[in-house]
């Protein structure tokens, strides 16, 4: 089993939206370390949370019918300790990635000053 998903948004948006909704947006979304992580960026808040919705929704993509009722804040966003983006599954996420049959879930991130992108790819083991 192979699934594909990738998402492109736009870094003013995500910032938009913080600016509108603040902490209830970014607690509905986010987990608390990837909330933490995109504060100490600074001016690079908005783009390492774009970053981390593109990755969500890239998931999100991946799971197909698999996906429904999945909400943003089970599918947390992380780096190992080389730096490569990972991918950690709470609760409703967990459950509807059991249900693919994958075993591994492979993600890249990419963002510029405009743009955050990410592809995600489920496997088998």
């Amino acid at each position: 089993m192979i699934a594909l998903g990738c998402d492109i948004v736009s870094v003013r948006r995500i910032a938009a939206a913080v600016e509108r909704h603040g902490d209830r947006f970014m607690q509905r979304c986010f987990r608390p370390d990837e909330i933490a992580l995109a504060r100490r960026r600074g001016d690079g808040e908005a783009a390492t949370l774009a970053a981390r919705w593109a990755a969500k929704e890239a998931f999100v993509k991946a799971l197909g019918a698999f996906a429904h009722g999945v909400p943003y804040r089970d599918i947390e966003v992380v780096r190992d300790g080389d730096g490569t983006p990972g991918i950690i599954l709470h609760g409703t996420a967990s459950d509807a990635f059991a249900s693919t049959g994958a075993g591994s879930i492979l993600l890249s991130l990419s963002h510029e000053r405009e743009h955050a992108m990410a592809v995600v790819i489920l496997a088998s083991s």
